[in-house]
């Protein structure tokens, strides 16, 4: 089939390896369904295909000057493209492999998680997140959730305004509530996967 394709004329070849858009644009448009075909029997995915024949007439169009002639365009592109599909397969295998290897990683640390979840009491995990809280915005939520002291009784103590007093708790409120929620989500989506 390459063989009845129009070759470029020597003048048209030098005009080409000069970068002129126009004959290139001849050149997209004379390969690009050959190639696109031969890519497509490797892969069999239309949008896997077209990403290789992209990349292929990038990198002849990057490399046009290292061809000797006109004739050199459909094994470049050929090569390329075949390369091109060779090294999609592998990162497939490779992205493959990954997610199998990330699935036994999750099967077993949620095995781990459910486990130490289940040891430890629900209390111990929400003195956790508290304690991870900044130390002002800690000591204020304790004083609030733990003492039962008012917003005055707490301002008074610590030295800090009664507004900025209400913004800590709140902000640590929502900070340990979006913990919670995201902990507790996390168990149930693991346990329904797994």
């Amino acid at each position: 089939m390459e063989s009845s394709i129009k070759q470029l004329t020597a003048d048209e070849f030098l005009s080409f390896q000069s970068g002129d858009e126009h004959i290139f644009k001849y050149v997209y448009g004379v390969y690009y369904d050959l190639i696109i075909q031969k890519v497509y029997r490797l892969c069999r995915e239309i949008e896997v295909a077209e990403e290789i024949v992209q990349e292929s007439f990038v990198q002849l169009f990057l490399h046009k000057e290292k061809l000797r002639d006109a004739a050199g365009i459909y094994p470049y592109l050929y090569i390329i493209s075949k390369r091109q599909a060779i090294s999609y397969f592998r990162r497939k295998i490779s992205r493959e492999r990954f997610r199998e290897d990330l699935r036994h990683q999750w099967e077993e640390q949620s095995d781990e998680s459910q486990q130490s979840m289940e040891g430890k009491d629900i209390t111990r995990v929400i003195y956790d997140i508290i304690d991870q809280l900044p130390t002002q915005q800690r000591l204020v939520y304790k004083m609030n959730k733990f003492d039962e002291k008012s917003y005055h009784e707490i301002a008074d103590a610590v030295g800090l305004s009664k507004n900025t007093v209400r913004n800590h708790i709140a902000n640590a409120s929502k900070i340990v509530r979006f913990k919670l929620d995201n902990l507790f989500f996390l168990l149930f989506f693991i346990k329904d996967i797994f």
